[in-house]
């Protein structure tokens, strides 16, 4: 298990084995408000990677989707085959990565995630 070292404002639980899709809402570091993600140009693609707090990635990367781009609405989705693992519970850092269309990251932003064990 691991210790929250920072708080980033978001917490997705998942217990361990499950696969779950997770929405998340992409803010504004200057508004405090849902981010237009509505330049295809500007925010090509995204990825979602899950970290401890030493900087090993748990799992493989994931794929995230634009379900509504003008909300900053993101979709991705945790599986039970690779990042829910049992080897992997505990209390991990989230973080979604922004890529141009030149495959520049243009922005990253972190969220809380828990892998709980089910008993």
């Amino acid at each position: 298990m691991s210790t929250r070292r920072q708080d980033f404002g978001v917490t997705f639980t998942v217990n361990v084995g499950t696969t779950k899709s997770l929405q998340l809402t992409i803010l504004d570091p200057d508004t405090g408000l849902a981010k237009d993600l509505s330049s295809t140009s500007l925010y090509a693609s995204s990825t979602v990677k899950i970290y401890k707090p030493d900087g090993t990635q748990i799992g493989s990367t994931m794929n995230a989707n634009f379900s509504n781009r003008s909300n900053g609405i993101m979709l991705f989705t945790v599986a039970g085959t690779n990042q829910s693992l049992l080897a992997n519970a505990g209390n991990w850092i989230g973080e979604i990565q922004f890529v141009n269309n030149a495959g520049a990251t243009i922005d990253q932003q972190q969220f809380n995630i828990d892998i709980k064990q089910s008993f």
